[in-house]
């Protein structure tokens, strides 16, 4: 049921609407799923005024609070024109330590944040060397690691391990690559 939740949650509102705008589950139909602990690369493929529109995705969400104060986070990485994108779903009014959305290793921090809108919900989306710089950070790290206030005003500390991240990676360059969705540099 935890499994159906994050699946129906977690996708972006371009990803949650039909042809017309309309916020719907839509049409897509899945062509691959594999998780690799928290992470999900998947493919799915729907058709769009006569033609075939894939895409491909690494997914990782969190539901951190049930009603009736529901919170979610996520995060997703697409192919983009510079390589990928990497955005995070995040609340507005959602409010992070300054040091409380980063990545940790074995010897520290590794990769962290003080973008305005990651830190506040407006917005946190990186492509071209700034999503580079993630997902090499991703490769080396241990885990993400959010220190916030929610919308609520109720403090959260999530922790999302990395352990399989590298094989969640792995499987989305292949599949992408299969499609013609991404070029690797």
């Amino acid at each position: 049921m935890r499994w159906l939740i994050l699946f129906l949650l977690a996708p972006m509102a371009a990803f949650a609407q039909d042809l017309r705008g309309n916020d719907t589950a839509s049409n897509w139909r899945v062509t691959h799923y594999e998780s690799f602990g928290v992470w999900n690369s998947i493919c799915d493929e729907r058709e769009e005024y006569g033609a075939l529109k894939q895409r491909c995705y690494i997914r990782r969400a969190e539901v951190f609070s049930y009603r009736p104060k529901f919170g979610a986070q996520y995060v997703f990485i697409t192919p983009a024109p510079t390589g990928v994108q990497v955005e995070f779903g995040i609340e507005p009014g959602t409010l992070f330590w300054p040091s409380g959305f980063r990545i940790d290793g074995s010897d520290g921090v590794v990769w962290r944040t003080r973008s305005p809108g990651c830190l506040t919900g407006l917005g946190c989306t990186f492509d071209g060397s700034g999503a580079d710089e993630i997902i090499a950070a991703m490769l080396d790290g241990d885990a993400y690691r959010f220190v916030f206030r929610d919308r609520h005003g109720q403090a959260q500390d999530l922790k999302w391990p990395l352990q399989q991240f590298d094989a969640a990676w792995s499987d989305f360059q292949q599949q992408a690559q299969t499609r013609n969705l991404l070029t690797l540099q």
